[in-house]
């Protein structure tokens, strides 16, 4: 075991031992807030609900879901980042976190130095989806289109940046056309607009759709991922349609405000770890369409950090700069 990884486990044993530092000791001594950066409807927020009570009866204290939408994720992580840090205020966050400093000009916030890890939640796919009545009878028939006419084909999601929207201009990259980007303020509003018809065609995550696709109310075109889905085994990837390795796996974390002390962080990860790795849970998870994952807070560091390199590509492609 690392040097590194052996420090950042001594909280945890400190606590098993019962000599637990002061600040773990009163924690939590209000209600702690999940922040989900998306209105009430869409996954995230399906997400975070799941673990609330869960998580509430790890830690002995209430837990209060907040929805803070807009921004593709930002306002709700801008919001949290100004919160006190003490364990009490923490954001559900995902791939796209790094990203914000690409697209927005006046960032409130630092990305790389506001916020602490506490950990990884879950994971699950992306899919892009079309509405009853929209006019491509397949992924091939979108493509032939986008590339007749640059531009043309419209798609939303629930906004800038979001893995949605990466890994459908990641699509748009890997296949050489463009499309116009329609961003929303959440996956459920986006559903909402997709099943009356007014936005043709949307890139979601699976769990917000899936009741939909199998009641024939949206069309699957094709799975974001690297693998078929365990939600939706019957729908392919993009890559076994020809149209390229496109992965818009969400992955779900939780992060608190820089200077949230360690022995706090290190009793919101086990809370967050009680909450995802057992058994039931597990399958609780399984069931809303999420692959339960977990971890310590140096892993989340670690991955956070390698997301950058992978997507400002593809930002660059989509000649997406900050405003």
């Amino acid at each position: 075991m690392s040097t590194r990884l052996s420090l950042l486990l001594l909280p945890l044993a400190a606590i098993a031992a019962g000599g637990l530092p002061v600040q773990a000791q009163t924690f939590p001594s209000q209600p702690v807030h999940i922040v989900v950066p998306f209105p009430p409807g869409g996954g995230t927020d399906a997400l975070a609900r799941a673990i609330q009570d869960p998580m509430q009866r790890s830690l002995g204290g209430t837990i209060i879901i907040d929805n803070k939408g807009g921004g593709g994720g930002n306002i709700a992580h801008d919001f949290v980042a100004n919160q006190p840090a003490d364990g009490h205020w923490m954001v559900v966050s995902a791939n796209n976190l790094p990203l914000y400093p690409h697209i927005v000009a006046k960032l409130g916030y630092d990305p790389k130095t506001a916020f602490v890890p506490i950990g990884f939640i879950a994971k699950q796919e992306s899919v892009l989806v079309g509405s009853a009545d929209a006019p491509w009878p397949d992924l091939k028939a979108i493509i032939a289109a986008a590339k007749a006419a640059p531009g043309s084909v419209q798609y939303g999601t629930a906004g800038l940046t979001t893995p949605m929207h990466l890994s459908a201009e990641q699509f748009a990259m890997l296949n050489g056309f463009k499309l116009t980007h329609v961003p929303f303020r959440g996956t459920g509003p986006l559903v909402s607009d997709l099943l009356g018809g007014h936005i043709k065609l949307g890139m979601s995550s699976i769990t917000s759709v899936a009741p939909q696709i199998a009641a024939g109310k949206l069309k699957p075109y094709a799975m974001a991922s690297l693998e078929r889905s365990s939600v939706a085994p019957n729908i392919p990837t993009f890559k076994e349609l020809g149209a390229g390795d496109v992965d818009g796996t969400i992955v779900y974390t939780l992060l608190a405000p820089a200077g949230t002390p360690p022995a706090v962080v290190a009793k919101l990860n086990k809370a967050l770890n009680d909450a995802v790795s057992t058994p039931e849970a597990k399958e609780d998870l399984a069931k809303r369409g999420f692959v339960a994952m977990g971890g310590t807070p140096q892993q989340l560091a670690d991955w956070l950090k390698l997301q950058e390199a992978i997507w400002v590509p593809v930002l660059q492609a989509a000649g997406i700069k900050p405003e």
